[in-house]
């Protein structure tokens, strides 16, 4: 059943996150964000973002295939499409039970910076060009329709103890000078200030029926924190940052936080606490979308879009709705 907005929008966002690309590991993948895209585009949606994990194995080869399907789309385009980077980005994942053990080693010989130009050269007509050579991409801000994206790096570098599997995330001091220089600029006042970072804010809490589910996702929850949340938080506030768009633990939520509002989401999610048997539906790709009214009202909504048979598209929409 779909649900009428309750504002009259003007500018529409669909939010999609961690859609894990590997043509080795995750080919399935590609067909699920295939669909889904092919629903955006035919839903004429002003803007889409991508909130980092991007590519299944932060491979080349993955990030080969992201850009042909997103250029056969049409998105590589600055007023199109927004992208952050997120952990398997750049440190990969475990896909087989067997790398679980040498999955660490991975990550330390990992060259961080070398993963960031992949991923800059892979998006690059979708940033902002740089005013000096060898300046870096994060954070950055674009100006597109009412908002202000401000793109974060969110992804900590390898450490044995704060990060051993490379999905803890840390914002640096100065990235955080730099967001809130640039927000305080007098040219955005009269924009929605908008964030797009891999990390969540919320507290993690997947539903886990097994025992087994139980250990593994309370051992998870430890590898996928935001170390300095509070100190990033703190800042959005005072730069009047009011939309947070997040993935990184494909729960599919939208929450609020002393008046900012979070959107996170997932291509393929997993069952929270909170939710229900309609929440769950098989079969349904997922993503979020965000829509401005012309008096600056922010209405979300958790979108449902049934994949596609024999070349049917039937669609429904989620009863939440989060509306400020």
């Amino acid at each position: 059943m779909e649900s009428k907005s309750i504002i009259q929008p003007v500018y529409r966002i669909a939010h999609i996150s961690d859609t894990h690309i590997s043509p080795e590991y995750n080919r399935q993948n590609i067909a699920k964000l295939k669909n889904l895209l092919t629903y955006i585009t035919d839903e004429g949606y002003d803007h889409v973002v991508i909130t980092g994990d991007i590519a299944g194995h932060g491979e080349e080869r993955d990030f080969r295939s992201v850009r042909r399907l997103l250029k056969s789309f049409g998105l590589l385009e600055y007023e199109k499409l927004s992208v952050t980077i997120g952990n398997h980005d750049i440190f990969g994942g475990v896909h087989r039970a067997e790398d679980l053990f040498s999955f660490g080693k991975h990550c330390q010989t990992t060259v961080y910076n070398r993963k960031l130009d992949l991923f800059e050269r892979t998006f690059k007509e979708t940033f902002p060009q740089k005013a000096y050579a060898g300046e870096k991409l994060f954070p950055f801000v674009k100006i597109v329709g009412p908002l202000a994206l401000v793109g974060i790096n969110s992804i900590r570098e390898f450490h044995p103890f704060l990060n051993p599997f490379g999905s803890n995330g840390k914002v640096s001091d100065e990235q955080l000078e730099s967001v809130e220089k640039i927000l305080s600029h007098p040219s955005l006042d009269k924009l929605k200030k908008v964030v797009l970072i891999h990390h969540h804010f919320s507290k993690y809490q997947p539903h886990a029926e097994s025992l087994i589910n139980k250990f593994y996702h309370s051992f998870e929850s430890r590898t996928l924190k935001l170390h300095g949340k509070k100190r990033v938080e703190e800042t959005f506030k005072r730069c009047g940052v009011e939309v947070v768009m997040h993935g990184h633990t494909h729960v599919e939520e939208v929450y609020e936080n002393s008046g900012i509002i979070y959107s996170s989401t997932a291509l393929n999610t997993v069952k929270a606490k909170s939710d229900s048997k309609e929440d769950n539906l098989t079969g349904q790709l997922k993503f979020n979308e965000i829509s401005i009214s012309n008096d600056g009202g922010v209405e979300i909504k958790k979108r449902r879009v049934n994949i596609p048979q024999k070349g049917n598209s039937s669609r429904t929409f989620d009863r939440k709705v989060f509306v400020k």
